[in-house]
């Protein structure tokens, strides 16, 4: 992508309507008056109160701030609107991480790249044309962030990060069905982390292994089963659709397929049942 591209990007476009001294004005404004109005809002009395907020590791600081900003951004009027412009101003940053994972996802539907499990990263590459695409996530960002089931409290910006790829992928054609074209972890670099980022064990991918773990502590899912669906999903074997076979998962423990298949089901009812009764967890994954 040129430099004259990137400049005249959709991104690049709304980072500079938004960080306009008018705009910035006009957060400040409307954050100084909810911030008398809602408690979870008291110290975010200007847009530079929510980016110093955002940049700390205070997590569930995040979720309470994002949340409240949330609430104010599903109502339909002015005030509905600059709060979601707020937050999708504080999600920005991982918009390029989004489009590359969009674009890896893309081709590795297509079968342009290898095992699906090995594409990783944010970014594209320099050959290919990313407007279409960035052009989209900003869009569905925007949709995710009016729309956000605000139920759910916690990982708000991983679950923003989430839904707005999948919305994207659907966009260009991959089917989620596919658990490797879901392609969710938040880029270690920096530069594409959201002000609102969360640590990586809170991705989807880390969020089954810590639903897996509770599952045993709490004796809901036995340890033979949880050992199956670690294999599956995070074991070094990798079938076609980017998790492991049960026939591979059968050849690691000693089993049939058979005998893998039907333990594989039950594994899965047993962490189906175990998940209404883990606070703030929703699977983040599709059998």
């Amino acid at each position: 992508m040129s430099s004259r591209s990137t400049e005249n990007s959709p991104l690049t476009m709304l980072q500079k309507e938004f960080s306009h001294p008018r705009a910035v004005a006009r957060f400040d404004q409307v954050l100084h008056g909810w911030s008398t109005e809602d408690t979870a809002l008291s110290d975010v009395a200007s847009h530079e109160d929510l980016v110093a907020i955002l940049a700390t590791r205070d997590y569930e600081r995040h979720d309470e701030v994002l949340h409240a900003l949330l609430v104010r951004a599903a109502v339909t009027d002015p005030g509905g609107v600059v709060a979601t412009e707020i937050v999708v101003n504080a999600m920005l940053p991982a918009v390029p991480g989004i489009v590359g994972r969009v674009v890896r996802a893309v081709r590795a539907a297509g079968g342009a790249v290898g095992l699906r499990r090995g594409v990783t990263g944010g970014g594209v590459s320099s050959s290919e044309e990313s407007r279409d695409i960035q052009a989209a996530v900003i869009g569905h960002l925007w949709e995710q962030t009016r729309c956000y089931p605000l139920r759910r409290r916690h990982h708000i910006a991983a679950n923003l990060m989430r839904e707005t790829q999948r919305a994207s992928q659907r966009d260009f054609g991959v089917d989620h069905s596919q658990a490797a074209a879901d392609l969710v972890s938040i880029d270690d670099d920096e530069v594409h982390r959201p002000v609102a980022a969360v640590p990586d064990e809170l991705g989807a991918s880390e969020e089954l292994l810590e639903l897996l773990s509770w599952a045993v502590e709490q004796e809901r899912l036995d340890e033979h089963s949880a050992t199956i669906l670690t294999t599956r999903y995070f074991g070094d074997p990798v079938g076609r659709d980017g998790v492991a076979t049960d026939r591979q998962i059968g050849a690691l423990i000693g089993l049939s397929q058979p005998t893998i298949t039907r333990h594989r089901r039950r594994a899965f009812e047993q962490l189906a049942e175990a998940v209404v009764e883990c606070p703030g967890r929703d699977l983040p994954w599709a059998g």
